[in-house]
């Protein structure tokens, strides 16, 4: 059975605050490849970081051409480093061994996962929009090093247009990086962030999977991404605890109900 850890993505660069709640495995957003997070670093803040912590470095862009320039500089990191990557194309770049394929919203069942094995891809981010029921049916049907976003605010998109800022200059607003919308048909609140490079949407709320903790045995992420104080408190002190999603502003709809939109799921 595979181990259960915990690995934080931090808000803030303070990473003592982590491990004085005995965290010792961070996710790093790398400057310039990743986009929707509160705090960025460099190679060699990652590498100095790497001397104290167990890390793994998220590049959650779509790099196109710019792979080509990720193989210049990917030699500089330290070797102890692993690498949490959207770009299927990196999976060229990266020694398997060090490499986590997170293809957002997609890796949704246990034949794709058995698939990527087959590629020698053993380490996969799966879906949080599966119910608890398709999560313990691939941690059963599958070998692979299975990691899942266990509490934080949901990603839904990310655009390299400049949604926020063109909106203001189209109605004369004053400027802002942010708004937080009301999803018509839904009611449901999304925040909408830019950032130098593109735009993210985020729910509202925080996703959080603590009710059914107890069934999950997987590498188990926490990204404090626009996370206020109060809740990352209550999260960094009741992480593991079944009744966290009941201390927090939370949501965990997609574990309880089936939605039919996932990759192969319509016929």
């Amino acid at each position: 059975m595979q181990k259960k850890e915990y690995l934080i993505i931090p808000n803030k660069k303070e990473l003592d605050l982590y491990t004085s709640y005995n965290f010792n495995t961070f996710i790093l957003p790398l400057e310039g490849y990743s986009i929707g997070f509160n705090v960025y670093y460099t190679i060699e803040e990652i590498n100095e970081l790497s001397l104290k912590y167990n890390l793994y470095v998220i590049m959650n862009k779509f790099l196109h051409k710019r792979i080509e320039e990720f193989k210049e500089i990917y030699s500089k990191f330290n070797s102890n480093i692993k690498f949490i990557v959207e770009d299927i194309g990196l999976t060229d770049v990266i020694e398997k061994d060090r490499l986590v394929l997170y293809e957002n919203h997609i890796l949704s069942n246990y034949k794709a996962i058995n698939f990527l094995e087959s590629l020698d891809i053993k380490n996969v981010v799966i879906n949080n929009d599966l119910t608890i029921n398709e999560l313990l049916e691939i941690q059963e049907k599958t070998k692979s090093n299975l990691y899942y976003f266990y509490v934080g605010k949901n990603s839904l998109m990310y655009s390299r247009r400049n949604l926020v800022s063109n909106y203001n200059k189209y109605y004369n607003l004053d400027n802002t990086n942010s708004y937080k919308l009301t999803e018509k048909v839904s009611k449901k609140v999304l925040d909408i962030y830019e950032e130098n490079d593109g735009s993210v949407v985020y729910f509202d709320k925080i996703f959080c999977a603590s009710k059914y903790i107890d069934k999950l045995n997987m590498n188990l992420i926490i990204n404090f991404t626009n996370i206020d104080s109060t809740g990352e408190k209550i999260i960094l002190e009741e992480y593991n605890k079944t009744n966290l999603c009941n201390l927090i502003d939370s949501d965990y709809y997609f574990l309880e109900n089936d939605i039919k939109y996932k990759v192969g799921d319509i016929k």
